[in-house]
């Protein structure tokens, strides 16, 4: 089409030419608009659409992305209808709903994001894994055994966690091991911190008839394995790594009151 404006045969074909090329113009427009918001779309579809943490946690925009998504694919019904991309993609005001879906779609992005980091926040190392990790991470949260495959990505010696369905746990000694009377001294303190690890999660009464996993302990990449001192439940709305952080930090600091 640039050609055949330089050429100097063009007068005749002149108004001709200049409609196409418009025409054209507009269409490669509104197809790079299409992109984008298609981009766009495919990527928090996933996150909106099949996450109710996300959902919860921002109400304001999913019920915004709703509309988006309702729109898109009316749209997209609509333009399946017509096979000519030309007249397909200069339909009146076609450009004009592409950006406003994308303005939208922006909106999503940006407060999930804010979303993001207030959990990176909360618990600094999600800054270690992507967006897309944390997404999943926060998406199953209720899932343990889905995301422990993000541990190696958290902590350097955690590879995978042992887990037991909540029906078949057993109590566990109070006890990190077999001490000597002289520990007794310190046996109330060392209660005291481990139950502030998780009361319900070492509770056995609590943890029948519950849809639950519990974790009894930890591998390291090189296979070594630590038993934990408390039956760790991993499940409800709390992160599973953040409880995990918390319940060995708790751990530790109870092994550390016996030196």
């Amino acid at each position: 089409m640039q050609n055949l404006i330089t050429s100097k045969f063009v007068a005749h074909f002149l108004e001709e030419v200049s409609v196409w090329q418009k025409k054209l113009s507009i269409a490669d427009q509104v197809i790079t608009v299409w992109f984008e918001v298609q981009r766009t779309w495919t990527h928090l579809e996933s996150i909106f659409m099949s996450s109710e943490d996300i959902r919860k946690q921002l109400p304001e925009d999913s019920a915004r992305f709703d509309g988006v998504d309702r729109d898109f694919k009316l749209l997209t019904k609509e333009m399946s209808k017509t096979p000519n991309v030309v007249v397909a993609t200069n339909k009146p005001g076609l450009r004009e709903r592409l950006e406003g879906l994308q303005k939208h779609l922006t909106l999503c992005e940006k407060a999930l994001a804010q979303y993001l980091e207030t959990k990176r926040l909360a618990f600094p190392r999600f800054y270690f894994v992507s967006s897309a990790d944390l997404l999943d991470i926060l998406s199953n949260g209720n899932q343990p055994e889905m995301v422990t495959r993000h541990l190696t990505k958290l902590f350097d010696s955690m590879a995978k966690l042992k887990f037991i369905d909540g029906d078949d746990v057993k109590p566990k000694n109070k006890e990190v091991d077999e001490e000597s009377d002289e520990s007794e001294t310190e046996g109330n303190d060392e209660g005291e911190a481990e139950d502030s690890i998780s009361k319900s999660s070492s509770s056995p009464e609590l943890m029948l008839n519950q849809n639950i996993k519990i974790a009894l302990g930890m591998y390291a990449k090189d296979g070594e394995y630590v038993e934990f001192n408390k039956n760790c439940k991993c499940g409800g709305p709390v992160s599973l790594v953040n409880y995990i952080t918390s319940f060995i930090a708790e751990y530790f600091r109870a092994l550390i009151k016996r030196f």
